[in-house]
């Protein structure tokens, strides 16, 4: 099956469980392979490895795997993790 996502949205892999990032607010943070973009999307591409909120998501399960759509926002998508 392949999942499509449209605009600004993006289709992650959950990869990870919680994590509280420290500061101000600290705000709840998970991990993720993005698996699709949609065509609006600039910031971010498949195989991509993010962090984004845990609010804001859109959780889509299918055959017992979870997914999440995110949209492209700084609200929701904290950045790129690169392996260095």
């Amino acid at each position: 099956m392949i999942i499509e996502a449209f605009g600004d949205q993006i289709l992650i892999e959950p990869i990870s469980k919680k994590q509280i990032l420290v500061g101000d607010t600290g705000t709840l943070c998970e991990y993720g392979k993005v698996v699709s973009v949609g065509p609006d999307v600039k910031s971010v591409k498949i195989g991509d490895t993010i962090g984004h909120t845990v609010w804001g998501v859109n959780h889509l399960e299918i055959d017992g795997k979870k997914y999440y759509f995110v949209r492209e926002d700084t609200r929701f998508i904290l950045g790129k993790i690169r392996m260095s």
